[in-house]
């Protein structure tokens, strides 16, 4: 079976197909990376360590405290979004494999680019990585409070 390589154009053009099909405004996905790259950051300037945080439920309560302090964050910003709730799961999943669960040390440079992949419009993704992006950006935009 013979598989068609796409250019760049021809890939943009369908990915902006996805992109309206899926309510994607790059405006919000700006936002949305900005929200999950600061929430990276926190995570990782204020873990102690998998010396120190020893549980899942230790991790947890890290991985909340972190969330909560990003959605005050943008609390300051004008950008509300919903308190933790049961949406957030796949966000503490993602992190909990994807960084308490890590024993690269660079685990925050790794997920840092991963975000700028995810959320770039400018570069060509899997089709993996697209469903992640708008997992992620599906979760976010659920939790944006709309404002009047």
């Amino acid at each position: 079976m013979d598989e068609k390589c796409l250019t760049f154009e021809e890939y943009q053009e369908q990915t902006n197909i996805s992109y309206r099909a899926n309510n994607i405004i790059r405006e919000k996905a700006e936002v949305y990376y900005d929200f999950l790259s600061s929430l990276l950051i926190i995570i990782d300037e204020t873990y102690l360590g998998s010396d120190v945080v020893v549980t899942q439920e230790d991790m947890s309560n890290h991985f909340t405290w972190c969330l909560n302090r990003i959605l005050l964050n943008f609390e300051q910003e004008k950008i509300h979004f919903m308190g933790v709730n049961p949406n957030y799961d796949y966000l503490w999943y993602f992190f909990y494999k994807g960084y308490y669960s890590m024993n690269d040390g660079n685990k925050r440079k790794i997920l840092l680019s991963y975000f700028k992949l995810l959320f770039s419009f400018n570069n060509m993704k899997s089709l993996s990585e697209l469903e992640s992006f708008f997992d992620f950006y599906k979760l976010l935009d659920q939790n944006l409070k709309k404002t009047n």
